[in-house]
């Protein structure tokens, strides 16, 4: 009895190592789907990171300025995040609260982001952590960064934007009520999709 229940305990063990070794579709091992990571490379190591900017426009009302959206890929850490900057902030603290986001965060899906091109549209809503920067032009941004369990919703976002024309909509809300949505938009030209292939590609399965 004990000797088959060994023999139990010994294929139920290897079976497991098996699932954790993968290699899953797409790239991934289930201990990365498990934990957030990016995949190994052949050699064992973690592919480089990288990160690009995109130039665009928000409305908040009937007002209109340029933007910046950050995009970085951190296989060993963060791994993808996105972070939008909006210069002048405190001349729309009447309109949006922006003080309201600052700080860690919370779980509150304040942020929505959505990407469409020929082929697809993908939208997800997001936590996000605000910080101020401070200066006459200081600007505000704001970051939403990849999952911690399970497979990370930017993937989706990071893979659409590899390819040119995608359009990017950020709308974030504000946390006071009555405030009117901040509304951030970005089309990919052929140029910002390399620099993000480029950059984002060490946190994306491969091929992408």
């Amino acid at each position: 009895m004990r000797l088959r229940i060994g023999v139990a305990l010994a294929v139920a063990v290897i079976a497991l190592a098996a699932l954790l070794a993968g290699p899953w579709s797409r790239g991934y091992r289930l201990s990365e789907i498990l934990t957030g990571g990016a995949p190994l490379l052949p050699d064992g190591t973690r592919p480089a990171g990288g990160a690009a900017d995109l130039s665009g426009n928000a409305t908040l009302g009937t007002g209109q300025r340029p933007v910046t959206l950050h995009l970085a890929c951190d296989p060993g850490g963060t791994g993808l995040s996105a972070a939008l900057t909006v210069p002048g902030f405190a001349e729309l603290a009447q309109s949006f609260d922006f003080a309201g986001l600052e700080g860690s965060g919370s779980a509150t899906l304040l942020t929505g982001i959505l990407v469409s091109n020929a082929g697809s549209v993908r939208s997800l809503r997001m936590p996000v952590q605000g910080v101020a920067a401070t200066g006459p032009d200081a600007g505000f941004t704001l970051t939403v960064t990849a999952a911690r369990r399970g497979e990370d919703p930017l993937h989706g976002v990071a893979l659409a934007l590899v390819q040119p024309g995608t359009k990017l909509t950020w709308t974030q809300a504000s946390p006071r009520a009555g405030d009117p949505s901040l509304v951030a938009t970005f089309t990919i030209a052929e140029s910002d999709a390399a620099a993000l292939k480029t950059a984002l590609g060490g946190c994306l399965p491969a091929p992408f």
